[in-house]
């Protein structure tokens, strides 16, 4: 925000003039200032914004220092040091108590309807002492003294004394012990950590998982201790704890997948990302085995990721020659027969520029977002169009494509014969003589099968398709930015040679 904009802004904040949002974030602000309990930004980021999605950290820290700035918070310690997760003191700006303003008392009249009379007086008269005023005289702004409160007996379960509030939540009576006592020690830790003024992303990766599990256990609890939005900060805090994980995992400079909640040391881990919906729509093509040729297959892919969401895949004659090549009646006749396809096989086959709106039946029950949807089409497009792999057979392309997406950051490939078969339309057989074929065409550095299981090495300068999958990048980006860097180099090579 530009500085005079801030300044304006930040001018003319009062509650009255707030945004709902903001009035969201001073009303967080205030309920913890009023129960005396700390808060962290995080904690604020996660306030639902006019458009039903969290705000995020960054409109929180910006809203929270207008706050600041205004007057209207005191934050300690000071926005700029504490992070994300680190605990706030909150103090509501404002003027103090302000002693009420005896009014003069008028006296009493006698009778409801009657006004009192009194005796005339002269101007100069002098009027007599009042005495001393009883209590009944007292001023109406005048503080009473109040009987202080008879102290109120345990509740039913007992008294719960300690944790008032955990974030957002309040901490109700009943919890058990050891639960209660687990959240004590969670706020202590996050506290410990900021008080160091050290980050460590594996403590917070701890503390978040056990916070994660912790308000698992409290959302399972019958009602009214478990509600609807102890159930969403778990998630958020299971969220949380695998963002900190692909931050610690870049922080030491190892693949994110290797990282993850279930990984286990020297296991497998197919790269993340775009690897996971690509991996989804092969995965549904091998179980709902659209026709039985492997060209109808690998036209089904193509299909489904054009027309998922929208019901409709936009085809022309040359896309189609290029998927199936002389194959191409075979495949849509396939696929329409069985109603996976929704077209007219002649006007796709005689269109050229023109493209033809193809209905896709068989995508139902499958869904991905936008971008990956348009990533991931992109991304079989670019392999299946690959000098190396263009002329083979659709059920080579195919298997090329599943060995691929379940390769790791590192090129190191594995998948299951079985899943290969139904996504080729072919035997087991036939699948150890399509890995041989990749191997030959150097698609493949090495394979071999075994316990069911297809272990490949992708050959280094296709790496490019891994590292697309594990970054969401489009190929042609990263083809792009490679030979720049190769030009870059060889220039420097040049002109740093005598």
């Amino acid at each position: 925000m530009p500085l005079k904009t801030r300044a304006a802004r930040v001018g003319s904040m009062d509650v009255n003039r707030m945004a709902p949002v903001e009035l969201r974030v001073f009303a967080l602000f205030a309920a913890a200032a009023a129960a005396g309990q700390s808060i962290t930004i995080r904690e604020v980021a996660g306030l639902a914004g006019p458009n039903g999605r969290t705000i995020g950290s960054r409109s929180a820290m910006s809203i929270a220092g207008d706050l600041v700035d205004s007057g209207l918070l005191a934050l300690s310690p000071p926005l700029t040091v504490v992070g994300l997760d680190g605990p706030i003191e909150v103090s509501v700006a404002g003027r103090g108590p302000v002693e009420p303003t005896a009014k003069p008392v008028l006296p009493r009249p006698s009778s409801p309807l009657l006004p009192e009379l009194r005796e005339p007086t002269a101007p100069d008269a002098v009027p007599p002492p009042r005495g001393p005023r009883t209590t009944a005289e007292q001023p109406r702004g005048a503080k009473e003294t109040r009987r202080p409160r008879d102290p109120k007996g345990p509740r039913d379960g007992g008294e719960q004394t300690g944790l008032r509030r955990f974030g957002v939540l309040t901490v109700p009576p009943g919890l058990p012990e050891p639960l209660l006592a687990e959240l004590t020690a969670i706020v202590e830790g996050f506290r410990a950590h900021q008080a160091g003024g050290v980050a460590d992303l594996t403590v917070v990766a701890e503390l978040t998982k056990r916070k994660a599990a912790a308000l698992t256990l409290w959302a399972d609890a019958p009602y009214p201790l478990g509600t609807g939005l102890v159930r969403a900060e778990a998630d958020r805090a299971r969220r949380a704890y695998e963002t900190t994980l692909q931050q610690l995992a870049q922080q030491r400079g190892i693949p994110w997948e290797s990282a993850r909640p279930d990984a286990e040391p020297g296991g497998h881990w197919a790269v993340s990302g775009l690897g996971e919906p690509v991996r989804g729509a092969l995965t549904y093509i091998g179980r709902t085995a659209p026709g039985t040729a492997p060209v109808a297959r690998l036209l089904a892919l193509v299909c489904l990721l054009r027309g998922v969401g929208s019901g409709v895949a936009n085809l022309t004659g040359p896309d189609l020659r290029g998927v199936c090549g002389k194959e191409a009646e075979l495949a849509v006749g396939e696929l329409t027969a069985s109603g996976w396809l929704s077209v007219d096989v002649e006007e796709l086959l005689a269109t050229e520029e023109d493209p033809v709106g193809c209905g896709v039946p068989g995508a139902t029950g499958f869904s991905l977002g936008k971008l990956p949807r348009t990533r991931s089409s992109g991304w079989v497009a670019r392999l299946i169009s690959h000098k190396k792999l263009r002329k083979q057979p659709a059920h080579v392309r195919l298997a090329a494509l599943g060995i691929t997406a379940h390769s790791d950051a590192n090129g190191d490939a594995r998948a299951e014969v079985a899943f290969l078969a139904g996504l080729t339309a072919t035997t087991a057989d036939e699948v150890a003589a399509t890995t041989e074929t990749l191997v030959a065409e150097g698609w493949l550095t090495e394979a071999d099968i075994e316990d069911g299981m297809v272990r490949g090495r992708i050959a280094p300068e296709h790496l490019i398709y891994v590292e697309a999958l594990r970054t969401n990048t489009p190929v042609q980006t990263l083809q792009a930015a490679a030979k720049a860097a190769a030009a870059q180099e060889a220039a420097t090579t040049a002109t740093s040679t005598p």
